[in-house]
């Protein structure tokens, strides 16, 4: 359930055949502290796969530790 830990990011492609996009919902929705980032693509993978959106996102989570609002959507690539 994450209690207790650090804001936790989760980046899921609408389109993923490999893990169907309702698992990372479900995921989301069962760690406490974790917010979900769409990207509106097909393929496995959403993190350097063309889209500069969710590439800034997850950098800036990675060397601040921030999350972005919940609800984000990424469109681009």
């Amino acid at each position: 359930t994450g209690i207790g830990a650090p804001p936790l990011l989760v980046v899921q492609n609408t389109g993923d055949s490999a893990t169907p996009f309702r698992n990372a919902e479900i995921m989301a929705a069962e760690l406490e502290s974790a917010v979900l980032v769409v990207r509106d693509a097909p393929g496995h993978g959403a993190y350097a796969s063309g889209s500069a959106c969710v590439d800034g996102i997850v950098v800036d989570y990675l060397t601040t530790g921030k999350v972005p609002a919940e609800g984000t959507r990424c469109s681009d690539g």
